[in-house]
């Protein structure tokens, strides 16, 4: 996989980020995004990749940690 641009971002950025991919990945899988959004294939697939990519920061720059609680 090439360069990953959110592993730069912050964890508390990071953060949100899962936080809205997950939202917009339970619209494509409920066929929401597909209908108002004008969603495809292509912009399906899209926001997978974009999720596998924050997903991967996540774990590795977040974790379990709280990122309210941590100093950076």
């Amino acid at each position: 996989m090439s360069d990953n641009p959110f592993m730069a971002l912050d964890p508390a950025a990071i953060d949100v980020l899962d936080d809205m991919a997950n939202e917009w990945l339970d619209l494509d899988r409920h066929g929401q995004l597909n209908g108002g959004f004008g969603y495809g294939p292509k912009k399906s697939d899209a926001l997978s990749r974009i999720y596998t990519q924050v997903r991967e920061a996540h774990k590795a720059r977040v974790g379990y940690a709280d990122v309210e609680e941590s100093s950076e």
